[in-house]
């Protein structure tokens, strides 16, 4: 099994499912399969299911929650583990009510293709150490957060959307503060309070205001970056502007660089020189 924490969740990779498991979650929970198909029964709450582990199935255990299940035979799975805090947070700034009145229903052997596609992108970028680095990660886990309380919640109502994009002067203050720290790693919750809005409305102003979310807009400006260094540097190696431009690696910023310009770093550089 392979397990990765990180701010806002832990991802274990469980390439054998056990046969018989018991566990009290103090963290919601959400466990995809991934492989395999075999008969599970899961008692949780005084009261007994069963169904078939398909990949794609889903369970969604919420904290505080105690569950035994058995299977016929061992699958491929992803866990998620969210942090109860987020949840809290995104209930508080979302819908205005008190966390603690707010409850996960427990859910067992579902599709949900939203989860199916977060929780396994969020397995990638866990496992290759962020390759789509922090503001994606924290932006997954945001949707995934919002998308948990809406649909399996006690809340009934939607947040309120914001109208309109940021104002001119909040946007320029969080454009000038990501061009100052393209170097630097950049966090969500660090913008948001740069545009004194919380973190779900601020990522839904920001794409309304530049038609792309933050994080693919940090990125894109990074590689306008780098396309600077490399041509005004033609020494500097491209491990150093990588580093210089907050990439996680040098492949990654080759990877982001030519999914934008169509040729890679070293060729950019040749080309212009």
């Amino acid at each position: 099994m392979k397990s990765v924490a990180s701010q806002h969740f832990t991802v274990h990779t469980v390439d054998t499912t056990p046969l018989q498991a018991s566990t009290a979650f103090t963290e919601p929970a959400l466990g995809l399969y991934t492989a395999g198909r075999h008969r599970v029964r899961r008692k949780q709450g005084g009261r007994l299911v069963e169904g078939w582990s398909d990949p794609g199935t889903l369970n969604l255990s919420p904290a505080n929650s105690y569950a035994r299940w058995e299977a016929d035979g061992s699958s491929r799975a992803i866990v998620v583990f969210l942090r109860e805090a987020l949840l809290s947070r995104v209930v508080l700034e979302s819908w205005a009510v008190d966390p603690r009145s707010v409850e996960i229903v427990p859910q067992f052997l579902i599709r949900d293709p939203v989860i199916e596609a977060v929780v396994t992108q969020l397995a990638v970028e866990a496992e290759n150490d962020s390759p789509s680095g922090l503001l994606y990660a924290e932006s997954a886990c945001e949707f995934l957060a919002h998308h948990l309380i809406q649909r399996y919640s006690t809340l009934s109502k939607r947040p309120a959307r914001p109208l309109g994009g940021l104002p001119a002067r909040r946007l320029k203050v969080v454009k000038d503060y990501i061009e100052e720290n393209l170097r630097n790693r950049i966090a969500l919750h660090e913008l948001a309070g740069l545009a004194r809005i919380s973190v779900r409305h601020f990522e839904r102003a920001f794409r309304q205001s530049l038609g792309v979310p933050p994080h693919r807009y940090v990125l894109e400006r990074r590689v306008s970056a780098a396309r600077d260094l490399l041509l005004s540097h033609p020494t500097l190696d491209i491990e150093e502007v990588a580093r210089q431009l907050g990439f996680s690696s040098s492949s990654h910023f080759s990877s982001a660089f030519v999914r934008r310009t169509g040729c890679s770093p070293t060729t950019f550089r040749r080309m212009h020189v």
